[in-house]
C-alpha cells in the first residue's frame, strides 16, 4: 500500500486507497489465530500543514481460538484506523528532539502503509476471545467440554494446605 507523498501534498485533495492483502505469513507466528482469507484495507489520505493524516477501516475474516473451551471461533473483523505521518529529513529524525508521540515520523519516500495497517489489525485482537458469554469451558480434570456435555468430576475442591483440617473437623 503505497502512498505518494509528493503527489499527495502537491494534489491538495484527499486520495483513496483500497487494497486487499494476504496476511497469512504475519500471522504464522501467532498461535491461535488464523486469517480466513485477505485483509482488505480502504483509507483516506489527506495532507494538511504538513501532516499527512490517513484514515479509513480495515476488513479481515479471523479464526480464534476460544480460550475456555478451544473451539474455533469465526469472526468478521472490522478496525478503524487512523495515523497521522509527517515527513522529516534524516537529519531531524536522527536528533533525539521528542516531537508529538501521536505523529509518526517518517524519511522515506514513498510511504508504505502495510506495516502500520497490520500492526494496527494485530493490536486490536482480543487477548483472551471466548465463543460465547457463557461459555463453561473446559473440565480441569478430565478435560471434557462443559458446553456439550458435563462431567462426573466432583467440583468441590479443597485447599491441600486445610485437607488436614477436614478430618479433624470431621471427627467431632
Amino acid at each position: 500500500m503505497l502512498l505518494n507523498v509528493q503527489e499527495l501534498a502537491s494534489r491538495r485533495a484527499p486520495v483513496t486507497l483500497k487494497e486487499s492483502v494476504d496476511v497469512t505469513e504475519a500471522y504464522r507466528s501467532i498461535r491461535d489465530v488464523k486469517p480466513l482469507g485477505p485483509m482488505t484495507a480502504e483509507l483516506t489520505a489527506i495532507y494538511s500543514d504538513g501532516l499527512i493524516d490517513v484514515s479509513g477501516t480495515i476488513d479481515c475474516k479471523l479464526q480464534f481460538q476460544c480460550s475456555r473451551c478451544l473451539d474455533p471461533i469465526e469472526e468478521d473483523w472490522h478496525v478503524p484506523f487512523q495515523a497521522t505521518f509527517k515527513v522529516v529529513s534524516k537529519e531531524q529524525a536522527d536528533s533525539d528532539e521528542a516531537e508529538d508521540e501521536d505523529i509518526l515520523q517518517i524519511k522515506d519516500e514513498p510511504l508504505e502503509l502495510l506495516p502500520y495497517v497490520e500492526e494496527e489489525l494485530m493490536l486490536s485482537m482480543p487477548l483472551a476471545p471466548i465463543c460465547k458469554e457463557d461459555c463453561k469451558g473446559l473440565c480441569p480434570d478430565c478435560g471434557q467440554n462443559r458446553n456439550t456435555q458435563e462431567c462426573g468430576c466432583n467440583r468441590e475442591k479443597i485447599d491441600p494446605r486445610l485437607d488436614a483440617l477436614k478430618d479433624w473437623f470431621g471427627s467431632k
